[in-house]
């Protein structure tokens, strides 16, 4: 009897001793625990297709790396916790929960991804995104703390032309930028771009439309034709959909040598339009992006397949990415410190991306530079004419 109430003692003791070692503290502050979630929002097609079967792969494939490494990540195990797609976004109170250290976006959807981005604004748990192109994660020109983007924000395509013309044309090419003055987007990003081209020494003519007059379109295609004697230049359309077609109609209806630049996001509603220039990070990325090697990599080490290997390349992407943040924190880490983690996550360097190695900018929240490729439509498909090494721009709210 004496024996089991020292025995007792002992185990209060030790209970005790371990409270006292790992006291009790809000979820906002520590982590404790040896599994660490991580919320995983799918795709907008679901998780039983082929980017959503690819992207649970390249995590389960994560988890064992792991799990069968000597220190797993700051110590830890981690667990992807997949959302049920017929389920709405994790709350903010769930993502608060103790064990969840960040939660990981791959809807590709802009509407989406809106709505994660303010449900967790200024959280203390990151929210990554494995797009994030056409979301703005900005407040007043300042990357929002907590969240961040693995796409650079869709501005970079001014860069991307800007640099593209400076390899291919004389500082003499004639350059004409399209744009309505009654659509914020459009004559934001076309001031972006002049400004751009003026500094590199071309001299871009501005040409300001009503978008909802059709006819503007046919004036400026008869505007530029008037340059008679002169050699053909550019027209970069900031137009939408419509505005590029239009005035793609209207160039094939002149004839003229001119060519077709339009800033928007490559899609099948162009294919059509042959000659039409773009300048796109994602495009060409199944082809040219070196993803088949993360796909022979998930096979030759787990013998794991994947049948869309861009999006196994991006799940690899924000898992490397968060890695790396816990990496450069003092190890083991028993205890997680939030702010630590969204700091370091804004400065990580070397995710591996494919072929590219991206490194993070503090001041972005995104990539400081991707490539960037620049196609134009062919035989209905978009064929590559250079890959540009593009540089982010940060958010410029008026121009």
């Amino acid at each position: 009897m004496r024996k089991i109430v020292a025995l007792l003692v002992i185990i209060l003791c030790l209970a005790t001793k371990t409270e006292r070692a790992f006291p009790l503290q809000s979820p906002d502050e520590r982590v404790h625990d040896w599994v660490w979630n991580v919320l995983v929002v799918p795709p907008s097609t679901g998780w039983d297709n082929e980017p959503g079967k690819s992207i649970k792969t390249a995590l389960a494939w994560c988890e064992r790396e792991i799990s069968e490494s000597s220190n797993g990540i700051g110590g830890h195990d981690v667990k992807f916790v997949l959302i049920p797609e017929s389920e709405d976004f994790p709350s903010r109170t769930a993502a608060n929960d103790p064990h969840t250290v960040a939660v990981m976006s791959f809807t590709h959807s802009p509407e989406a991804d809106k709505i994660l981005v303010a449900r967790f604004a200024g959280a203390n748990v990151p929210l990554m995104l494995a797009g994030g192109e056409s979301v703005l994660i900005d407040i007043g020109g300042r990357p929002v703390n907590n969240i961040f983007a693995l796409d650079m924000y869709r501005d970079y395509r001014c860069q991307a032309f800007t640099e593209y013309a400076k390899r291919i044309y004389s500082r003499k090419k004639r350059i004409a930028l399209a744009a309505s003055r009654f659509t914020v987007n459009q004559e934001r990003e076309a001031k972006i771009c002049y400004a751009l081209l003026d500094s590199e020494g071309f001299m871009p003519m501005p040409y300001w439309t009503d978008a909802s007059a059709r006819d503007s379109y046919y004036m400026i295609s008869e505007e530029i034709e008037s340059y008679e004697g002169e050699e053909a230049g550019v027209v970069i359309s900031f137009m939408g959909s419509m505005g590029a077609r239009e005035i793609w109609r209207n160039f094939m209806r002149i004839r003229t040598n001119w060519r077709l630049w339009n800033v928007s996001e490559p899609d099948e509603l162009y294919l059509s339009c042959r000659g039409m220039i773009f300048a796109d990070q994602n495009v060409l990325l199944s082809t040219l992006g070196g993803f088949i090697e993360t796909r022979r990599t998930l096979w030759r080490t787990r013998a794991m397949q994947v049948a869309d290997s861009v999006a196994a390349g991006r799940a690899i992407a924000l898992y490397e990415w968060f890695k790396r943040a816990v990496d450069v924190m003092p190890q083991p880490v028993d205890n997680m410190p939030r702010g630590l983690l969204l700091q370091n996550l804004g400065r990580v360097q070397g995710i591996p991306f494919g072929n590219q190695v991206l490194d993070i900018s503090p001041g972005l929240h995104r990539p400081s530079a991707r490539n960037v490729y620049i196609v134009e439509i062919r035989n209905r498909e978009y064929s590559e004419l250079d890959t540009v090494n593009t540089r982010a721009l940060a958010y410029v709210p008026a121009y």
